[in-house]
């Protein structure tokens, strides 16, 4: 059990937590796609990792800044480190005019805290803080070092992690909280793509979509002649003159299904007319409100893994250049080469070029290891609940770490709104993952 003092200290503490994550949330951290202002990531992403490192620093653990890529702590540095607990402080994009309150400016409502970052992955950072401030404030010793990584860009590919890499060692024992309860031990694969076309449709500019692994929630496109389509205009579509728009429902690309995506709600609307045809191959290839890729023709599913997902997540136009970029997680049952030859044929078959930027193949820890029997014990202690290994479509940050798993921090049949509006982490969950963090230190580091 979680020795008293520790719980006492958590709880004791929580506005002091809350007022951290607050400040964190603060940080409009969603890194640049180049070096900016002298960092790699733009100075928001550097000034989040600063301010984590001063309050670990301030813990007495030793610190180590790898070039505003990474950032690590140390429990003991004389120590091998044995476990490494990983989070991210960069976030996804928001559109502030869809949230009720400013998404980076932290804002307490219902038992609730709402900003971008609170569930992904601020709020599990400041709780991997906290359970090493209760550890330290007990007086509890450590056998076995703690790294406590914290990087700066796992939302658009995780090359902090592989700047990490270069310079240091993973530490054996690794987990994230970076996703959902129990444990995540099997990930999908991933293929992110980008297409492109000169078009000829008659569209001046269109635009969605501002991340490349969610479901778009807003679409709007201007015309450079009338719309003579004949598809019924509903209710998430308005007009302007020339100018249309569609209001969807923004999900996470690994639960398309959750979302309504703006992007082939639009592209259907526009196919209707004779004169949009790279639209209406578009929406032949996206189907509105299909999520599994049967418009590619790559729809397939394991009991292991569960089905392909596939999403048109972003898509622009302009000066007649048509780019566009699709998500796609794929099950056990098929190869990153198989997925993305038939995509590209489906791709060129309507006149497209289409290439790969991010290729994955699935990740899987076997749930028999120590290390997850280990975490499944401390799960199942906490919440006195049943644990088990599942698999998710989403990559999470340990995607590319042999033997890492994802511990937390959403909890079943919880919807946080994570890459959504409104996003959002409940105060009470805040304490009692944070008392799962510290849990989980000590069962695995502890005397």
């Amino acid at each position: 059990m979680l020795p008293e003092a520790v719980k006492t200290y958590i709880h004791t503490h929580r506005q002091e937590a809350v007022d951290t994550l607050s400040k964190l949330i603060g940080f409009p951290s969603v890194a640049t796609p180049q070096p900016q202002d002298g960092f790699p990531y733009g100075k928001p992403a550097a000034e989040a990792l600063d301010f984590m490192l001063e309050q670990l620093s301030a813990l007495g653990m030793t610190c180590t800044n790898y070039d505003y890529h990474m950032g690590a702590a140390d429990w003991d540095d004389t120590l091998p480190p044995h476990l490494g607990i990983l989070c991210h402080l960069d976030v996804v994009p928001a559109v502030q005019a869809n949230w009720t309150s400013d998404p980076f400016t932290a804002e307490i409502r219902n038992d609730r805290i709402y900003g971008r970052g609170a569930i992904d992955d601020k709020g599990p950072a400041v709780a991997v803080l906290y359970a090493l401030r209760a550890i330290k404030a007990a007086g509890i010793p450590l056998r076995k070092n703690v790294r406590f990584l914290l990087g700066c860009n796992e939302e658009n590919g995780s090359t902090d992690l592989a700047y990490y890499l270069a310079h240091a060692a993973m530490p054996p024992q690794v987990f994230t909280p970076d996703g959902s309860y129990p444990i995540i031990h099997l990930e999908k694969g991933m293929l992110r793509l980008e297409f492109t076309k000169q078009t000829a449709d008659p569209i001046v500019r269109f635009s969605a979509g501002t991340a490349p692994n969610a479901v778009p929630a807003d679409a709007s496109v201007s015309l450079s002649a009338a719309f003579c389509g004949a598809a019924e205009q509903g209710s998430q579509i308005t007009r302007q003159g020339n100018k249309l728009a569609y209001k969807g429902v923004a999900a996470h690309a690994s639960t398309p299904e959750s979302g309504d995506n703006a992007i082939t709600g639009l592209l259907t609307y526009l196919g209707s007319d004779a004169a949009f045809a790279d639209c209406k191959a578009l929406a032949q290839l996206f189907p509105h409100g299909c999520t599994d890729g049967s418009g590619l023709g790559i729809a397939c599913a394991d009991t292991e893994s569960g089905a392909l997902t596939c999403i048109c997540s972003m898509l622009h136009v302009e000066n007649g250049m048509l780019t566009g970029c699709v998500d796609i997680r794929f099950p056990v049952c098929t190869t990153k080469e198989a997925v993305l030859e038939q995509v590209q044929a489906a791709f060129a078959a309507k006149g497209f070029r289409c290439e790969a930027r991010i290729q994955s193949d699935p990740h899987h820890t076997s749930k028999d290891t120590p290390f997850v029997q280990d975490l499944l014990a401390v799960y199942e202690e906490q919440t006195g609940t049943k644990g088990e290994c599942i698999a998710i479509g989403g990559g999470t940050y340990v995607h590319d770490i042999a033997g890492g798993v994802a511990f937390g921090m959403e909890y079943p049949d919880w919807d946080y709104h994570m890459h959504g509006d409104d996003e959002f982490l409940p105060l009470e969950q805040l304490e009692e993952n944070t008392c799962m963090m510290a849990a989980a230190i000590l069962r695995i580091c502890g005397e």
